[in-house]
């Protein structure tokens, strides 16, 4: 758009470039953004930062192995708690869960 279109329409004049700085400001900010790259670097290669990628992938694998063991229980106790008594099917039903569990964190998920 050119400028009087511009006013017709009361856009503002549009800022192309920053203010400027000078280059001790310049040089500063360049200082600090490398340190913060340089300890972002450290931190990962001592293991204390990961993969936002990985994180959800193990994450999404943890959730899978749990859905697969918590939908397998009806098949696995159905016929086990037929006609049983409803204190020792909740006794029963919180074992196979807590099982179901222990499993999906022994695989490591």
């Amino acid at each position: 758009m050119d400028t009087g279109r511009r006013r017709i329409f009361g856009m503002p004049k549009p800022r192309l470039l920053e203010p400027k700085i000078s280059k001790a400001e310049a040089d500063r900010r360049k200082a600090v953004a490398l340190a913060e790259l340089r300890e972002l670097e450290l931190r990962q290669r001592r293991g204390e930062l990961l993969e936002a990628a990985e994180v959800q992938k193990q994450w999404a694998a943890g959730l899978a192995a749990l859905r697969d063991r918590l939908l397998a229980l009806p098949d696995r106790l159905g016929a086990v708690l037929a006609g049983r008594g409803e204190g020792e099917v909740r006794a029963m039903l919180r074992e196979a869960l807590e099982e179901a569990l222990r499993g999906v964190h022994a695989d490591g998920c």
